[in-house]
């Protein structure tokens, strides 16, 4: 186990031509503000170089085919797989035309060997739905330390979710405040922080940034109560990621 620490921490591969494909989905009922979100986040990925692949109003088998169509390309020349979804849901499962779908599908199609042209690469998925009815309403700060721990995988075999990031815009069982006007205060910081120059910044530190501007944003109920919110991500990568320039911007 010390030995694992002595080492500094591996970078994935961005050197392939292509930044690589990101899908990016939206169910639009009753979610007053999101056609703000989608032109945003579209316009920050492709900023960004990617390949993107809008989905708008689509239902789950649509989506689902969809998301199995990607999975079967060839993703070799490319760095990194990412998807957007943004939604109405609770806990576990995002709702496409009034129809539930599990979370976990967004990225089964991807793990393990399920796309063999993406194994060892990152897998990055953006979750903008509530998860729950619970409202943060807040508390005073305070600082919490946390230690990571290492392990040392059996050799030649990884695990079937590494290489995995999902980010929920809220905590657990908790609401996602969204403006009519502005779009989402999660969807909003992103793209905010993917548009500046993050050339030679990791991208957990880029996350990190996304969820301290939500955590700084506030809404006041008609009840006079202060509504707070923050992401909550959940990283299965085992190497530092970086959005290296990019020459060329891949084509649909």
């Amino acid at each position: 186990m010390d030995s694992i620490l002595e080492f500094e921490l591996k970078s994935y591969d961005t050197t392939h031509p292509n930044r690589g494909i990101a899908v990016v989905i939206n169910d639009s009922e009753r979610r007053e503000g999101s056609e703000k979100d989608v032109q945003d986040v579209v316009a920050t990925l492709e900023g960004l170089k990617f390949n993107v692949r809008t989905f708008q109003d689509n239902t789950k088998k649509e989506i689902k085919k969809a998301l199995y169509k990607v999975a079967r390309e060839d993703h070799n020349e490319n760095d990194c797989l990412v998807i957007v979804a943004m939604a109405h849901g609770k806990k576990d499962h995002i709702t496409l035309k009034k129809e539930k779908l599990r979370i976990d599908k967004l990225w089964a199609s991807f793990v393990g060997n399920k796309c063999p042209s993406l194994i060892g690469k990152p897998k990055l998925v953006f979750i903008q739905t509530c998860r729950g009815d619970n409202v943060d309403f807040g508390v005073a700060s305070h600082e919490t330390d946390s230690t990571p721990c290492s392990v040392d995988p059996a050799p030649g075999i990884i695990p079937m979710y590494a290489d995995l990031l999902v980010m929920y815009s809220s905590y657990d069982r908790h609401i996602s405040v969204r403006c009519k006007d502005k779009g989402s205060w999660f969807i909003q910081s992103l793209c905010q922080v993917l548009r500046a120059n993050i050339a030679g910044k990791e991208l957990i530190s880029l996350l990190t940034q996304v969820s301290y501007i939500v955590s700084c944003q506030t809404s006041i109920t008609s009840d006079g109560e202060t509504v707070k919110q923050i992401p909550s991500i959940n990283s299965m990568l085992t190497k530092a990621f970086y959005f290296v320039p990019k020459q060329t911007q891949q084509i649909s």
